[in-house]
């Protein structure tokens, strides 16, 4: 954890919840300061966002033909899963 200064602990509170750019001597770049809760929402609207894209790129697969027998789609994914674990276990 980090200790905020006086200056941006300040603003914090001034700004009842909304978020905080800080700028920072020495980098190019701007940082955002937000409370925790409205950070967890942020990223689990952006994980249901990427959901339902990959939801609709499986449709559009299906739709477009592009499928394997379950059996056959079963078997990949063990491999798959095989090779994965083998790899981790030489590490």
């Amino acid at each position: 954890m980090v200790k905020l200064s006086e200056e941006v602990a300040e603003a914090l509170k001034a700004a009842n919840g909304e978020a905080v750019i800080v700028d920072v001597p020495g980098i190019d770049d701007d940082f955002v300061i937000v409370q925790r809760s409205t950070f967890v929402a942020a990223m689990a609207a952006l994980e249901w966002q990427r959901n339902v894209e990959l939801i609709r790129e499986g449709i559009a697969d299906v739709e477009a033909g592009r499928t394997v027998p379950l059996e056959e789609g079963m078997d990949r994914i063990r491999n798959a899963l095989l090779l994965r674990k083998e790899s981790e276990s030489l590490r």
